[in-house]
């Protein structure tokens, strides 16, 4: 039987695999890319600035894809340290692609979307404050995913570093540390 925290985070791991792959569907790409193009374009605006909104957000969305196929790999191949609490360093890449991914390209799109809507659709300015409110507890939500990994990868660094002190010291003092790491636990 598996403890809690690893069922935890192989559940939000095979979850979000399957997030990816449901996300990773070219013709929603296309259909996508397509209406961010119909949407500004009922902007009043000059041309050359719908332009540059439908270049910032069409490369978000081409962003946000090519992420998903990395993300689903990195999920894939996290799921063996998660299994043999072993190899913490195949978590990484997964931290990595959950900052870009949920963080940074959130902020991203929180800075877009108050762009978009100052520039294209002033008249509108009381939509940004649910999509402010939905994008700041999609990052918390994502963040606190973040900490979950970030504090598996350093147990297991941890175990790691403690597994070759332990094999360096003598019989005595293994027992000395083992019981002070007990301790910290």
């Amino acid at each position: 039987m598996l403890p809690n925290s690893k069922l935890k985070m192989l559940f939000m791991n095979v979850f979000f695999i399957l997030f990816n792959v449901a996300n990773l569907n070219v013709y929603h790409l296309y259909a996508d890319l397509k209406s961010v193009k119909v949407q500004v374009d009922l902007s009043t605006q000059e041309l050359w600035i719908r332009e540059i909104f439908i270049f910032l957000i069409c490369g978000l969305i081409v962003v946000r894809f090519l992420l998903c196929f990395v993300g689903l790999a990195s999920r894939v191949v996290a799921i063996y340290p998660i299994l043999t609490n072993s190899q913490a360093e195949l978590l990484m890449p997964t931290i990595v692609v959950q900052a870009i991914d949920n963080v940074i390209l959130n902020l991203y799109e929180i800075i877009l979307g108050y762009c978009s809507l100052c520039y294209l659709f002033p008249e509108s300015t009381a939509v940004f404050v649910f999509f402010l409110f939905k994008m700041l507890l999609k990052i918390a939500c994502s963040i606190a995913v973040l900490n979950i990994y970030s504090d598996q990868h350093n147990y297991l660094a941890s175990m790691v570093s403690f597994n070759e002190e332990s094999n360096s010291l003598g019989p005595d003092s293994v027992d000395e540390i083992e019981l002070a790491n007990h301790n910290l636990l």
